[in-house]
């Protein structure tokens, strides 16, 4: 019977070796695809929750400045001492 030569016979286990470790490294990188996929899902989520909140803030911000300017006219409001300038 014909047997393999011990260079011939360590070839073929780090042949089976690498295909074995390129196989992990391939179900490694998915995984981080995956959680990155998830990550960039949530990180959208959140920006669009925010671009919401900012409209309704523009929406509280217009609200007031009117019933400010119908109570005190045009102006001018210093936001650190509540002086208000008038507009002239």
């Amino acid at each position: 019977m014909a047997k393999l030569t011990q260079e011939e016979l360590q070839s073929i286990k780090d042949l089976q070796s690498k295909y074995n470790q390129t196989l992990f490294e391939i179900g490694v990188t998915e995984a981080q695809r995956i959680a990155l996929k998830d990550q960039l899902e949530k990180l959208e989520t959140s920006k669009d929750t925010l671009f919401k909140d900012l409209v309704t803030i523009e929406q509280k911000e217009t609200e007031l400045t009117t019933v400010l300017q119908t109570k005190y006219g045009q102006g001018t409001i210093n936001a650190e001492t509540g002086e208000i300038t008038p507009a002239q």
